[in-house]
């Protein structure tokens, strides 16, 4: 008998799809699970610009202090920038009886509106002198140069109990000042005093 020789060619396809799709699959998760480098905290260095030999730095200003203290009911009691008193004791009686006023208008069941938005308003007012006296003391320092007030550091010694808005208060008056529809930068770096 005579060998047949089968004349068909068997061709081998390779099917390319599953590699490709586990290709794919690794790519997907190498990508997703990457963790790139995150920068922590704002790095605002600045070098100096080529100083000559031998000069001497220029020594930084101590951090300005500002102390305030508060009442038993957490009302302010008094300012201090570094060594001197800034909130006459007329301001701090207008503040504490608006504080009053208000607390009394929102404990009253029934409520007096008008009341209320005059108490408010009027505590506004104390609260827009205390705001200008603090600039005005802080510009005093500098010499009325906010630029100078740029590169200055501020503390912040609160009573712990004192109301937060007294706090903000004292931030916005040290961060700038509004002149028409522009603010002019002050003290940029601020920072509360350690707890006691």
């Amino acid at each position: 008998m005579a060998k047949r020789h089968s004349r068909l060619v068997s061709k081998i396809d390779i099917n390319m799809t599953p590699m490709i799709d586990v290709v794919f699959q690794l790519l997907t998760f190498f990508m997703l699970t990457l963790k790139t480098v995150i920068v922590e905290g704002d790095f605002n260095i600045k070098m100096p610009l080529g100083a000559a030999a031998g000069a001497a730095d220029e020594i930084p200003l101590p951090p300005l202090q500002v102390r305030m203290t508060a009442t038993p009911e957490g009302r302010l009691a008094g300012v201090r920038l570094g060594e001197r008193t800034m909130v006459g004791q007329e301001l701090l009686e207008t503040l504490a009886g608006t504080d009053a006023a208000i607390e009394a208008a929102l404990a009253n069941a029934r409520g007096d509106p008008a009341g209320l938005a005059a108490a408010r308003q009027t505590r506004q007012a104390a609260v827009d002198a205390l705001v200008a006296t603090l600039q005005a003391g802080i510009l005093d320092t500098f010499g009325n140069d906010p630029a100078k007030a740029e590169d200055a550091e501020l503390e912040l010694n609160c009573d712990p109990g004192l109301k937060y808005d007294y706090v903000v208060s004292a931030i916005t008056a040290a961060s700038g000042i509004l002149r028409g529809d522009e603010v002019i930068p002050l003290i940029q770096k601020i920072k509360f005093a350690p707890a006691r």
